[in-house]
This record gives C-alpha cells, structure tokens and sequence, in this order.
C-alpha cells in the first residue's frame, strides 16, 4: 500500500515533475478512482472544477482511468464500501477536513478507507484526515480555536498543510493568505499529541508553486518537494527535515525509524 499527504499542487501541471511517473509506475490497475469531496458543500466544485482538472492532469502523465467516481452522500453504505473495495486510486480533496470526516462517517466508509490497501493521495483537509490527528490552531477567523480530534490514522504520522514561508528557519509567526500559525502554538499541540509534520505549497509571484509531499509505502516514510518546497517537522522545536530539490533529480530520503 502507498499513500501520498500533500498540501497542494501546481495547478497547470499537478502530476508533473516526476509525481505522475512515481504513480503511473504504482498503479495494477486504471480501472477506476474514487475522489472524496472536502465536505458536502465542495460536491458541486469538485465535480465541475476539479475532478476534470484532475483527470487532464492524469492524463497528461499517461494515466487513463475506465471508471470515475465520487462519493456523495446518497449512495447507499453498500454502495459506497465496494466503490473503495473496488478502486485502484483514491483521492481524499480538499475543504475543511472535519466536514470532510463528517461525510465518510455518514456514508459509512471509515473502516473501508483504513483497510483500503491501494494508492491512496490526500491534500490539504485530505491529508489531514488521513493523519493520527486532525490538527488545526488558531489561526483566523475561519478557525479561532485549537480544535484537535482523531484522523484515519493510516500511517501514524500528522499533516498540517499550507505552511508557507521563504525562509529557512520556521518564523515566530507565519502569516500565510488569511492565516496566521504561530510556532508557539504548533510546539504547544505537540508537546501533548506527539510531533507532526507541517507541508508547504506556496504560489510565487512566477507563477511557481513549492510542492511538499510525503509518501508513505510499506512503512517508509519518504519526503519529496518540487520547487523550493519545504517540510519541517515540529517537537520541541520546529525543524525543516526536507527541502528544496526538484522532484527528478533527488534522491529518496527515507526515514528509518518508524513511527508507528
């Protein structure tokens, strides 16, 4: 089983450089994929905006799937469990991951996305709610509070995405779009619910995007960015444990104690 945790893409190339190979060489198959909307209000977005983006992007790197499916809330729970049982691919999106949580439990599908042995990629609320701990700490309006409560824990580790500075010492304070992180409140989540990893994929002026991605195989964690990307882990302190390198031309990095 192989699992991606992302924070965002490229939007014009997001299976580029080299993420589309590492995929299309994973697949058994490209009989079908699922996509999991980032809560019932992103259904409509996800099925005129993004799954076609999406599908141009696959396509570009040689990847055709015969079957695409999304998960609504009006399929049946038989329904909905055999559409994971039966996916080669399956897409966690992005949207707001407790709304997004909230959908799989009322479709009935938790314990077919924890057992599901496949390629599975989730970005932004996607990975999060593929983490050991859904995680978010005051940081706008949108999300005053630490509201902290238990993923899918498919992989033992934690995704907090959207991580986006140039420098090479994570900032006291992070301003990113409409939210603020600050370092004392990600190191405060940690001391009480165990290190995590923070994901970066900030749009340039350029038009370039820093990708950050972390794939879990088999109990390996290995991390990849595109760009000047950037993956810091927080503890005791909040440390960058990969980047930057362009995805092609990097080597592996492969963590060897586990984290389970």
């Amino acid at each position: 089983m192989t699992r991606y945790y992302c924070s965002g893409f490229d939007v014009n190339n997001i299976f580029g450089h080299g993420l589309g190979d590492m995929l299309k060489a994973e697949l058994k198959d490209m009989k079908s994929i699922v996509y999991i909307p980032g809560g019932v209000e992103k259904i409509e977005k996800t099925k005129a905006k993004y799954i076609p983006n999406f599908t141009d992007n696959f396509k570009k790197a040689g990847i055709v799937f015969e079957t695409v499916n999304l998960m609504t809330p009006d399929l049946s729970a038989d329904a909905a469990k055999e559409m994971i049982k039966n996916a080669s691919f399956v897409v966690l999106m992005g949207g707001d991951p407790f709304k997004q949580k909230e959908l799989c439990e009322k479709i009935g599908i938790m314990d077919e996305l924890k057992n599901y042995k496949g390629i599975m990629l989730g970005f932004s609320a996607g990975a999060m709610l593929m983490s050991k701990y859904i995680i978010i700490t005051p940081c706008s309006e949108e999300y005053p509070d630490f509201h902290i409560e238990p993923g899918l824990n498919l992989d033992g580790i934690s995704i907090y995405p959207h991580n986006n500075t140039a420098d090479i010492e994570y900032p006291d304070e992070l301003v990113s779009g409409d939210e603020t992180y600050k370092k004392s409140d990600l190191i405060q989540v940690a001391k009480k619910y165990g290190k995590f990893y923070l994901l970066q994929d900030n749009e340039r002026e350029n038009g370039s995007v820093d990708v950050s991605l972390i794939k879990v195989s088999n109990g390996n964690i290995e991390y990849y960015t595109e760009n000047d990307g950037k993956i810091w882990m927080v503890d005791k302190s909040v440390e960058m444990v990969f980047g930057p390198k362009k995805l092609p031309e990097m080597q592996n990095v492969i963590k060897s104690d586990r984290e389970y």
